[in-house]
């Protein structure tokens, strides 16, 4: 183990924020004259079990390229319910429809204020939630997506920027110049990546989703050919991502991600911070810098990691918390790759018990150490079981975002072990993306509205050109 430490340097990309004044002019002068190119202005209004997030972003439609205008972030705590409630977090934060528009808007306009924009400037919104986990019902998933759209409406966003345009005229007018829509339709398909048809396989398929487009746009700013077969991972509080194969025109997901990522070292860390619905986002930064013990640190990751389940899920309705259709995942040929605690959160207690153990003892630059240390092997795990399941093509690159895989040293050391689990050195197979979930966003709406970028692709596999000619064909039943 290790025969790669210390060599390794992450391709990282972090979101760099860009008013739209600046962009606007840094654009005119990059074709240096007075031409404006035409922009794409999205939302991503994110729910999260412990960020409620409205990611601005602004799209080259000429270049591909997505620049983050603005992320505004609340706490998701802020919208706890007292009546009407018909869910909660994986903290146990209550939700009703009316507390989750309420934020949903003040996020929204916080977001296009900071921006120097109008909420009727946006072209288009994309909806999602991570907040799954205990969910028993439909209805309850039904909920929180009438309370996203409640509150976009509340903001100002009419219903029509929230859904795919049906003709050329729906789309504003100083972009339809852009707009392949006359040529061909939306048929589901999202950079080059077709959905596993019928129902949903796991409650938060559109997150999956979006992460794999977002990494795919991402890797434009790294130089790096993300491209079909992919593999992704999106650690926010719950585990999202999707495995894709090779296939031309469209990629089948032969994979799916899901129960829980950022929940473990939020766990880890509950019984170390006094808020009631803690998160890791709530601890202070160490200020002690000491040598830190890496067997003590292993010792305590291994304790932590003998009480997850990190497996390819074959029965049951719910892992991590998280529903899942385990029928319509065989029927669709998607294996299922899930992580738990326990038996759905049951050892999330215990996890705490450690945490506030190695506080006591070490401090809390222990504590960051052994959560870094954790995430890198439940990704390690993961990437392990998705090779054994034969679910790797020898290309496959892997794509890792969300705040419990890109922070602190988690990078470096996830590296570290891929390149020991492969046997080669991985800096140039794996890329990691802050805000992922929110290009994503930016990508489905070019995609909901046929604003290709054949120069530059994000579908098809590495390697190859643009699948626009072959998806024509596809289309007409050629």
């Amino acid at each position: 183990m290790g025969l790669f430490r210390g060599k390794h340097h992450p391709k990282l990309l972090k979101t760099q924020r860009m008013s739209y004044s600046d962009l606007y002019y840094t654009l005119r002068l990059s074709r240096g004259d007075l031409t404006m190119r035409p922009i794409f202005i999205a939302s991503s209004v994110e729910l999260g079990n412990s960020t409620t997030k409205s990611i601005l972003s602004a799209t080259d439609l000429k270049s591909g390229k997505t620049y983050i205008l603005d992320k505004a972030v609340r706490m998701t705590r802020e919208a706890l319910a007292h009546d009407a409630v018909f869910c909660h977090t994986i903290t146990m934060v209550e939700l009703s429809e009316d507390s989750i528009a309420k934020l949903v808007a003040e996020t929204l306009r916080e977001s296009a204020t900071a921006a120097g924009i109008t909420v009727p400037d946006l072209h288009f919104v994309v909806r999602s939630s991570g907040v799954t986990a205990g969910f028993s019902s439909v209805e309850e998933m039904q909920g929180v997506i009438k309370g996203l759209a409640k509150g976009c409406m509340l903001a100002g966003i009419p219903p029509r920027k929230m859904i795919s345009p049906m003709r050329v005229d729906d789309i504003a007018p100083e972009l339809r110049s852009s707009s392949m829509m006359e040529r061909t339709y939306f048929d589901g398909a999202v950079t080059g990546n077709e959905a596993p048809a019928g129902e949903s396989l796991v409650a938060n398929e559109m997150e999956g989703e979006l992460v794999t487009a977002g990494l795919k746009e991402a890797a434009k700013w790294l130089d790096v050919d993300y491209r079909n077969p992919v593999l992704s991972l999106d650690f926010g509080t719950t585990l999202a991502g999707r495995i894709t194969d090779d296939r031309l025109p469209y990629s089948k997901v032969i994979g799916s991600f899901c129960g829980l990522a950022g929940a473990i070292p939020d766990a880890f860390v509950s019984k170390v911070v006094s808020e009631k619905y803690p998160s890791v986002l709530d601890c202070p930064h160490s200020k002690r810098r000491g040598m830190i013990k890496k067997e003590v640190v292993k010792g305590y990751a291994d304790d932590v990691m003998r009480l997850l389940r990190i497996e390819r899920i074959n029965a049951g309705a719910a892992f991590g918390g998280s529903p899942i259709n385990i029928d319509a995942a065989r029927k669709a040929g998607v294996a299922l790759i899930g992580v738990d605690a326990g038996d759905n959160l049951s050892d999330l207690p215990k996890i705490a018990a450690i945490g506030k153990e190695i506080h006591r003892e070490g401090g809390m630059h222990y504590v960051m150490a052994v959560i870094d240390e954790v995430s890198a092997c439940v990704v390690e795990d993961l990437v392990r079981i998705a090779r054994e399941e034969g679910l790797m093509l020898p290309n496959t690159k892997i794509g890792i975002t969300g705040r419990a895989a890109i922070t602190g040293n988690k990078p470096e050391l996830i590296l570290e072990k891929l390149s020991d689990l492969f046997g080669r050195k991985m800096d140039k197979e794996v890329i990691f993306a802050d805000d992922a979930l929110a290009r994503g966003a930016a990508v489905l709406g070019r995609c909901m509205h046929q604003f290709g970028s054949p120069a530059n692709p994000l579908g098809g596999i590495q390697g190859s050109g643009c699948i626009y000619g072959k998806r024509m064909k596809k289309q007409k039943g050629d």
